[in-house]
């Protein structure tokens, strides 16, 4: 068992979750060519996890002293937008490690919602954002993507300075992808929907009854509201400079601007030339998630004219109800705050 001392200093003792009760974090021994390569940092990586020791935050605290020195930078999303394309695109080993959807921050968000103790939720989120900033080489920056079910912590994150982007997309693209993606993601999207009820905003005022009416489609449609309405209010009201937005379609039409005018804003040290290799190589022409199967956006343009053609009546009374639903929070597309993105 390696000493807390120890464990704190090496970033293989990657943070893969907490206790039920908040109170502790367990700790998994995984490579950085791992941690780069598992699109999930979840329990979906148990594959890649060496060995498991567990430790409170309390006693992180103690040994830990005032971290991290520095945050990293932040993605959130909105889900179904090229979050994990995006994150890979900037992987490159000794300049940037892309951290996707760490399961550690699931479980901080939901403290955020579960857990009444204020202070307890500050020392937590301190330490687990210290843990993800360390760095395997003192030249490497940190890029961290949280799930969009964990954008309970976009304030406390905004809160603290990190420099963040918003990527989203429109909601005809969410609906497709969710039809796509069947039944399986039908009940991830209800899942969402229960977990995003718990958080300020409309759908808390939902009664259950009413909620078990909707349609699978009317359920994706407000989990996008939600997300985006949520994006909007901190676009708005903050006053820094360190929150932008993106259209995801952006990233697909304009690749190699689109990444260095991200890496520009989130501070990574990619320098254009390499982006320009990263936008015209692989990551663009695979599938972000299973790297072993060709995916690019001519494809991805593709099944979208085929599933809308499936799906055009259904779509289409979907957007009328869309129309008229707000759930506290106005706002038109594209979100405030653009990515300034130079013109070719």
């Amino acid at each position: 068992m390696a000493p807390l001392t120890e464990l704190l200093k090496n970033p293989e003792w990657f943070p893969i979750g907490l206790s039920q009760d908040y109170r502790t974090i367990r700790f998994g021994r995984v490579s950085r060519d791992d941690l780069a390569e598992e699109a999930f940092l979840d329990q979906r990586m148990s594959g890649s996890i060496k060995a498991i020791q567990e430790h409170s935050v309390r006693e992180i605290v103690a040994q830990a002293g005032e971290f991290p020195a520095e945050l990293p930078a932040f993605v959130f999303h909105s889900a179904f937008c090229c979050s994990t394309l995006l994150a890979r695109a900037f992987d490159a080993p000794g300049r940037c490690l892309s951290l996707k959807e760490p399961d550690v921050l699931m479980g901080s968000a939901n403290a955020l919602r579960m857990q009444k103790d204020s202070a307890a939720n500050t020392e937590l989120l301190r330490v687990v954002f210290g843990l993800l900033a360390r760095r395997f080489n003192p030249g490497e920056s940190i890029l961290v993507k949280p799930t969009n079910s964990a954008n309970k912590l976009l304030a406390h994150v905004l809160d603290l300075g990190a420099p963040v982007l918003i990527l989203y997309g429109d909601l005809r693209s969410f609906l497709l992808s969710v039809l796509k993606k069947g039944e399986a993601c039908k009940a991830f999207i209800r899942t969402q929907y229960n977990i995003f009820s718990l958080d300020d905003g409309g759908l808390a005022g939902i009664p259950s009854r009413q909620a078990m009416t909707f349609t699978d489609l009317q359920v994706a449609t407000m989990v996008w509201r939600h997300q985006l309405e949520t994006f909007q209010r901190e676009l708005t009201q903050r006053t820094g400079d360190n929150i932008v937005s993106l259209d995801f379609r952006k990233l697909l039409e304009e690749p190699a601007a689109t990444l260095d005018a991200v890496a520009r804003h989130l501070g990574l040290p990619h320098d254009r030339a390499t982006l320009d290799d990263i936008a015209r190589g692989p990551v663009f022409a695979r599938n972000s998630k299973f790297s072993d199967r060709d995916y690019d956006a001519g494809q991805r343009a593709r099944d979208e004219a085929s599933l809308e053609q499936q799906h055009s009546d259904a779509l289409k009374q979907i957007d009328e109800w869309a129309r008229s639903l707000n759930l506290g929070t106005d706002f038109d597309l594209p979100l405030a705050r653009q990515l300034d993105i130079p013109s070719q």
